[in-house]
């Protein structure tokens, strides 16, 4: 019995050194597969002692960062005021402490780092690997995803052109000009809505005591101007058009009942104008724009001519058998003023239209007409008519005026 159990003995204890010395040939077998590369031995000996919270120059010294923008997006929402840019970053400067030298170091010339274990300008440590060479340089790129706030001018809606600034957060806090930000290049792909002009770095340091905390890091300030091409087609072509109806109605004779239709259909679409704008325009705004200005007293200007046509047609049919007063009639007579207001063939056409609908005979109507003809302020009608036709001259050229000053002022 006893020689038994001494037989299993041996074989246990030698099948526990069987297995030792398995697993310690397997582990000499590993270590001689994972030996380290000059890569995960040069990144050992650069990051021995390296402090990624000490910026890569002498406290007297300046860190210059170059930056590279590309924009591929950018977006300004009206209504909330503020600014989208979509893009690429790229970012270079210089750290001696990770400098080497290749020819020592198996001619290895570039590594990749992790972000988290060296000194970067920004905060963000989730970002991509960063590109070291054997001179010390640093690069990397980043996508850029960034929004603020923009004070959006509403002055020269719809040709206007914004300028927005744009803080770098998170950047590592400026302080006493330890880092300064320079702009490499910038490459912008045109946008739909809106084009960047321009594109400029800023930096503002605590030294700045005018600044607020809040301002003070490194900025990004985009010029964008609007893309109005359509606007000219929508806005511009529009308003044109509404001021010549309106002078139109001027010329068009008293007794034409166009002009009411004219100055009403006027007055109707440049309300429809102002309520778009009111429904488009952020409710937020302090400043009208120019344009709404424009339209709005465009409305009063139309609103003043339909009540000047309903005023002057009831004046004309009111006293059109009452003879018109002696100084009236005097001044109407000047030679200068009867050429201004002096009938056409128009004004007689429209009269004959009128005198259509009485006389039944075609006869009658030519004896009309040449009566009025020979002695066109004879008929107390005829005075009237170009008493009135007198004073709607005299409000074309105030119209006129009033309509250079506020083109002048708002554009």
């Amino acid at each position: 019995m006893a020689q038994t159990v001494g037989k299993y003995m041996c074989v246990a204890l030698f099948v526990l050194v069987t297995v030792a010395l398995g697993q310690v040939v397997a582990q000499s077998e590993g270590a001689a597969v994972w030996a380290p590369t000059w890569a995960d031995t040069l990144k050992k000996d650069l990051l021995k002692g390296y402090d990624p919270s000490i910026r890569p120059s002498q406290h007297y010294n300046v860190t210059t960062v170059e930056t590279g923008i590309t924009i591929t997006h950018v977006e300004i929402n009206e209504i909330k005021s503020t600014l989208s840019v979509y893009g690429w970053m790229k970012f270079k400067w210089y750290d001696a402490r990770l400098a080497w030298e290749p020819q020592l170091n198996g001619n290895v010339t570039q590594l990749f780092l992790n972000q988290s274990a060296i000194w970067q300008p920004t905060l963000d440590e989730k970002g991509p690997l960063v590109k070291v060479t054997s001179n010390g340089l640093l690069e990397y790129t980043n996508a850029l995803q960034q929004q603020s706030k923009c004070t959006i001018q509403w002055q020269r809606w719809p040709f206007d052109t914004q300028q927005c600034r744009m803080l770098f957060s998170p950047w590592a806090e400026v302080d006493g000009m330890e880092i300064h930000v320079k702009m490499l290049k910038y490459e912008i792909a045109h946008g739909t809505m809106w084009t960047v002009m321009n594109m400029t770095l800023e930096t503002h340091t605590a030294i700045d005591v005018h600044e607020t905390p809040v301002h003070r890091g490194t900025h990004l300030v985009v010029e964008l101007k609007r893309n109005s091409g359509i606007y000219r087609s929508t806005i511009t072509a529009p308003a044109c058009v509404l001021i010549l109806m309106n002078l139109l109605s001027f010329w068009l004779p008293p007794n034409c009942g166009e002009k009411l239709i004219l100055n009403a259909i006027n007055v109707l679409i440049t309300c429809m104008f102002l309520i778009h704008f009111n429904e488009y325009l952020s409710y937020y705004t302090t400043s009208t724009p120019t344009v709404v200005l424009f339209f709005g007293q465009s409305l009063y200007l139309s609103g003043f001519c339909l009540l000047m046509t309903v005023v002057l047609e009831c004046v004309v049919k009111s006293n059109s058998k009452k003879p018109l007063h002696p100084a009236l009639k005097k001044l109407i007579t000047f030679e200068l003023i009867a050429m201004i207001i002096s009938t056409n063939k128009t004004d007689e056409k429209c009269l004959g239209d009128e005198m259509c609908e009485t006389l039944q005979d075609e006869q009658e109507v030519e004896e009309a007409l040449s009566s009025t003809r020979q002695r066109p302020t004879d008929t107390p009608q005829q005075d009237w008519m170009l008493f009135v036709t007198l004073l709607e001259r005299i409000v074309f050229a105030l119209y006129v005026i009033i309509l250079s000053l506020m083109l002048a002022l708002y554009f």
